[in-house]
């Protein structure tokens, strides 16, 4: 494919790899399942074609980039990054459908650059850095508050926690930045803990702007929500 045109995988290519994808992703989560996967895949193709992107690798990478993302927050084991063990299976999964070890290793290396919480990883192409862009989006603004609320619902969570956040951080997250018992997480930590710095670690002009706009919203949201937890008028 040529970088940065509106051609994508042919039809009948895409949808045996959303088949296979399918079967990692839970149906009714709208976090991480495959209602995340498809908002960030538009959001990715979105901002490949500003920035001269080759779609094809965007497509693929982000339908399989979350496959193991439900997989680390039922293991609560230290190490298991899910960002690791999806490039890995995407790599053979990708190579038994006959695709070239270039398109695979560019794949993999979007894959496994998108983690923005431990990121040990750092995107190096254009389409890695789309991904990872396009999945920070899906975190922030509306959509991120939504989602945010979705994930304290699905992990038994109080939505608003008033903790010192040091204090917090010694309890609770890992050295790595993972957070150890999700149960005791809550949506306004998140925010405190990682959400709040999104914005600043885009990496392409359009996910600048895109993040600069939904990251002021995100802030008043959550600035009014403490007001009004504290009751203060």
């Amino acid at each position: 494919m040529k970088s940065g045109t509106s051609v994508t995988l042919a039809d009948s290519i895409l949808t045996r790899v959303w088949e296979i994808a399918d079967s990692y992703y839970p149906k009714r989560d709208w976090a991480h399942g495959k209602s995340h996967i498809e908002r960030v895949l538009r959001t990715a193709v979105e901002i490949g074609k500003r920035e001269g992107a080759d779609l094809e690798i965007i497509e693929l990478s982000a339908i399989l980039h979350d496959i193991f993302a439900n997989e680390e927050k039922r293991s609560n084991v230290e190490g298991f990054r899910h960002e690791i063990e999806a490039s890995k299976e995407a790599k053979n999964i990708l190579k038994n459908l006959g695709f070239t070890d270039r398109t695979v290793d560019a794949v993999c290396h979007c894959i496994e650059s998108h983690r923005k919480r431990t990121g040990r990883v750092q995107p190096q192409t254009v389409e890695a850095k789309c991904l990872f862009d396009a999945d920070k989006l899906d975190c922030i603004g509306a959509i991120g508050i939504v989602r945010s609320a979705f994930m304290s619902l699905e992990q038994g969570q109080e939505f608003y926690k008033q903790e010192d956040i040091e204090t917090y951080k010694r309890r609770n997250i890992r050295p790595d930045g993972t957070v150890i018992d999700f149960a005791q997480h809550s949506s306004n930590l998140e925010y405190e803990l990682s959400l709040k710095e999104v914005a600043k670690r885009m990496y392409t002009e359009t996910g600048k702007r895109l993040a600069r706009e939904r990251a002021v919203f995100m802030d008043e949201f959550y600035s009014r929500l403490g007001k009004e937890l504290k009751g203060i008028i």
